[in-house]
C-alpha cells in the first residue's frame, strides 16, 4: 500500500461509494471491520483504482452523550464534534480524519450514521456527485426523481413505494453525476418519517434535522442497484386532489432552483445538475392524503 504521510498510515479497506474509489484506514481491527461492514454494499473489487478519498479512523473514549454531533462547514473544510466524536474533512485534499468513541465498534449502522456518512458525503459531493433534495424510486430501469422541499412528501412516498416492492435509491437525497454521462446515485439508508406516518408497529426513533423521526429499515425488496442511467423528474406539491401534470423545462428548472439549507453549498454544481434533469421537461405531482394511492397512480400513468 502506498504511504502518503501520517494520514495514510495504517491498515485499510477499499470501498467505492457512489462509484468513487475510497480508502478507509485504521490501526484498530475492530473499528476497521465495523467500517467495512457499514459499507459492505460499496466494497471495491480488484483491480483497485487509486483512491480519490482517504478517511482515517481512530478510537477514542466513550465520553459524551449519544446524540447528534455538531457539523460546521467553513469554506472547503467540514468539522464534526460532540457525542464523543471529533473529525474533519477537507475538500481540497479529499482527506478526512475522525476519532470515534469505542462504543461504536461492532455497530456499523451507528458508526456510519454518527461519523462516516457525514465526512464521506461532504467529500463525495465535491468529486462530481452533486446532492439534490429528492427521493429516488426505481420504475424498471428508470429512477423516478421526486423533488421537493422538506415536508413535500418525499419520505412517505418512498415508504409507500417500498411496501409495494419497488427499489428505493433514497428517501431524501440523490447524487447527480454529469461526467462522462448523467447518472443518478442513491446512498441507501433507512427511511425517516414522522412517527404518525410510520407503520403501526414499534420503530426506533432519532432526531433528524432537529425533528423526531421514526426509522424504517429498507426491506429486502427495496434493494437493487444504487445507480440509474435514466431519470424522470417529478416535482411535488400538496393539494386536495391527486393530479399529474406535464411541465416544460423552464418551469421544471424554476422548481429546482429553490435550494433548501444544506443543499445550497454548491450553487453552480446544483444548477448544472438541475439543468441536466429538467432539460426534457418534467411532471408535477399534486399529492393528496394517501401516498400509496399516489405511487399506484404514478405507476399507472408513467409505466
Amino acid at each position: 500500500m502506498r504511504s502518503d504521510g501520517p494520514l495514510a498510515a495504517g491498515v485499510g479497506c477499499r470501498i467505492a461509494p457512489l462509484g468513487v474509489p475510497t480508502l478507509i484506514l485504521s490501526d484498530d481491527a475492530g473499528l476497521r471491520d465495523t467500517a467495512r461492514a457499514a459499507y459492505d454494499d460499496w466494497r471495491a473489487q480488484p483491480p483497485f483504482a487509486e483512491p480519490v478519498i482517504t478517511l482515517r479512523l481512530e478510537v477514542g473514549d466513550n465520553s459524551g452523550p449519544i446524540e447528534e454531533a455538531r457539523i460546521r462547514i467553513e469554506g472547503s473544510r467540514l468539522t464534526l464534534d460532540g457525542a464523543g466524536v471529533a473529525g474533519w474533512a477537507d475538500a481540497i485534499s479529499k482527506r478526512a480524519h475522525c476519532v470515534a468513541p469505542r462504543r461504536l465498534i461492532g455497530a456499523p449502522e451507528a458508526l456510519a450514521e454518527t461519523v462516516m456518512d457525514t465526512l464521506l458525503l461532504f467529500l463525495l459531493a465535491r468529486t462530481g456527485r452533486t446532492p439534490m433534495h429528492a427521493a429516488g424510486v426505481m420504475f424498471g430501469d428508470t429512477a423516478l426523481v421526486l423533488a421537493g422541499p422538506s415536508g413535500s412528501g418525499k419520505s412517505t412516498l418512498s415508504l409507500a413505494a417500498m411496501t409495494r416492492g419497488l427499489p428505493i435509491l433514497s428517501d431524501d437525497t440523490l447524487y447527480i453525476q454529469l461526467q462522462p454521462g448523467v447518472r443518478i446515485w442513491g446512498f441507501r439508508r433507512p427511511i425517516h418519517v414522522f412517527p404518525a406516518d410510520a407503520p403501526r408497529f414499534n420503530h426506533a426513533t432519532r432526531l433528524r434535522g432537529g425533528k423526531l423521526k421514526a426509522v424504517i429499515p429498507l426491506s429486502p425488496g427495496a434493494a437493487g442497484p444504487a445507480v440509474a442511467d435514466k431519470a424522470m423528474l417529478v416535482l411535488l406539491e400538496r393539494g386536495d386532489r391527486l393530479a399529474l401534470t406535464p411541465i416544460d423545462a423552464e418551469t421544471a428548472l424554476a422548481g429546482l432552483s429553490r435550494l433548501d439549507a444544506g443543499f445550497d453549498l454548491l450553487p453552480q454544481e446544483s444548477g448544472a445538475a438541475a439543468r441536466a434533469l429538467a432539460g426534457d421537461g418534467a411532471w408535477r405531482l399534486t399529492l393528496a392524503r394517501d401516498p400509496g394511492a399516489a405511487i399506484d397512480f404514478l405507476r399507472e400513468r408513467l409505466s
